[in-house]
């Protein structure tokens, strides 16, 4: 049986208008990415649920990495070794 997620759906125009600070925002973010506007457009209405942005995925990841900092000194060696392979995979993200 094949994945209903993985089929094309068709779409249609979705006459929209929005401040033109939000279309160069759309637009830089597209151009950045090297995707169509559209494309951004469609993955930021999919996910305006999710909480998760990367903004604040960072945000996050900035807090945790600073109290792991404080309390170094008192980890067990494989929790230093987890942060630091955190530490690396988010060197790997591009934002």
């Amino acid at each position: 049986m094949s994945n209903p997620k993985n089929q094309k759906e068709k779409k249609v125009p979705l006459p929209l208008k929005v401040p033109e600070s939000l279309f160069m925002e759309l637009s830089q973010e597209a151009k950045e990415k090297n995707i169509s506007r559209s494309e951004v457009a469609l993955y930021r209405l999919q996910h305006c649920a999710t909480p998760l942005t990367p903004a604040l995925m960072k945000e996050l990841q900035d807090s945790a990495n600073k109290k792991y900092e404080e309390l170094k000194e008192n980890q067990p060696e494989e929790a230093i070794k987890i942060q630091e392979e955190v530490m690396r995979l988010w060197k790997y993200l591009n934002y």
